[in-house]
């Protein structure tokens, strides 16, 4: 029985959609980094009106505050010839830029319509070297083809267009990983190269959810709304999206903690037990439950990154020191009234003042609320308690 493999496909199309799919999402990362490198990029947009849509600030051809909008329709192809007019033309991105223009001219917008090809440009075709800059409308041999593809018959109309398109050239298939990779090497210099892979990894993953959200109805009359619905927002990918991937390659040493309170309602942990033994007012026993939270999420999030460390003996090395020191202080606050109060302040203050003395890998970036969260973990293992207010008694 022959193996299905063996057998010639008589439509193989399905791998190609793939692969096209996927330049296109490395394509869209490339404005994602130009945003992590502080550039005047303020979000990007996948999947909607055109491929990619991206939207800058204090561009000279806008009013100030305003946003200039790049609409980005991308094309592929396997061959590795220079691109010229001819070929543009074949792929059709002309067309699908023009019903982009038809539909957001009038609008208010400042805008412009880039046909971006992977590849090079024929530095011999007048013609593409002159869409490839603006020019398209100053020449006349330029003029008659691309009307005669669009069918259009308007001389002013096809003036606007031509002024609006530029053609732009993105690096191959083949190198476009490697090229986005050193790009964000360079954002995080301090950073081993198996984090920054992580972290392109990661910024890959969101940029294809975004590509994925749903198409949304009526989706013309949603440019001159000031706050679009949130299908139009899951396709858009901001500088709030990518806020941890930033502080993760320029402060490496610093989180960003998150208020995670609508995540700790439940049934009473041991770590909320043994702080109510210890007579914790009700102010520590939160801080308690939102370090942990902060804590476990920092660490699930370095995980999905890579960047969590293989080895369970440094984790447990952290949390040997973490038990011993927590002993430490409970034994020297027996007495106290409210132990679990003093020992939660003490231990607080010491992981605040010595970080490196316990975290020494470092997996929790050296951060005393992250170590004191993960204190707490420790505790709601039952390895050590806050002290019993019976006993002070």
């Amino acid at each position: 029985m022959a193996d299905p493999i063996e057998i010639e496909a008589p439509d193989d199309s399905g791998s190609a959609t793939l692969r096209r799919y996927e330049y296109q999402v490395h394509v869209a990362v490339q404005a994602v980094l130009e945003m992590l490198a502080g550039g005047t990029v303020e979000h990007v947009t996948c999947e909607h009106i055109e491929d990619i849509v991206v939207a800058r600030r204090d561009d000279t051809r806008c009013a100030t505050g305003e946003l200039f909008w790049d609409y980005q329709q991308i094309k592929t192809r396997d061959a590795v010839e220079p691109w010229t007019l001819t070929d543009v033309i074949a792929k059709k991105p002309l067309k699908s830029l023009w019903r982009t223009h038809t539909t957001v001219r009038g609008t208010g917008q400042i805008y412009q319509l880039t046909a971006g090809v992977e590849g090079h440009l024929d530095p011999a075709d007048a013609l593409v070297m002159a869409l490839s800059r603006g020019q398209g409308s100053d020449l006349e041999a330029c003029r008659k083809r691309v009307a005669a593809h669009l069918k259009v018959t308007d001389d002013d109309q096809l003036s606007e267009f031509l002024g609006l398109v530029r053609v732009r050239t993105f690096v191959r298939r083949e190198s476009v990983e490697a090229h986005n990779t050193r790009v964000l090497g360079d954002l995080g210099p301090g950073l081993p190269m198996a984090t920054i892979d992580a972290l392109y990894t990661e910024l890959l993953r969101r940029t294809r959810e975004a590509m994925q959200g749903r198409p949304v109805a009526r989706w013309t009359e949603l440019l001159t709304v000031d706050n679009p619905p949130a299908a139009v927002l899951n396709k858009r990918v901001s500088a709030a999206a990518i806020a941890d991937v930033r502080q993760r390659l320029t402060r490496p040493d610093h989180v960003l903690l998150q208020d995670l309170s609508q995540q700790l309602t439940g049934s009473e942990t041991s770590l909320v037990r043994k702080l109510r033994q210890g007579a914790a007012s009700r102010s520590v026993i939160q801080d308690a439950q939102m370090m942990r939270a902060n804590a476990d999420h920092h660490r699930l999030r370095e995980t999905a990154l890579g960047t969590w460390s293989d080895d369970p003996a440094v984790e447990a090395d952290l949390d040997q020191r973490l038990l011993f020191l927590a002993r430490r202080i409970g034994r020297a606050h027996e007495e106290n009234p409210r132990p679990a109060n003093a020992i939660f302040d003490a231990l607080q203050v010491e992981l605040q003042n010595n970080p490196s003395a316990y975290d020494r890998s470092p997996l929790y970036a050296q951060d005393g609320v992250l170590l004191m969260g993960r204190a707490c973990a420790v505790s709601d293992e039952c390895r050590f308690d806050w002290g019993d207010a019976r006993d002070a008694s």
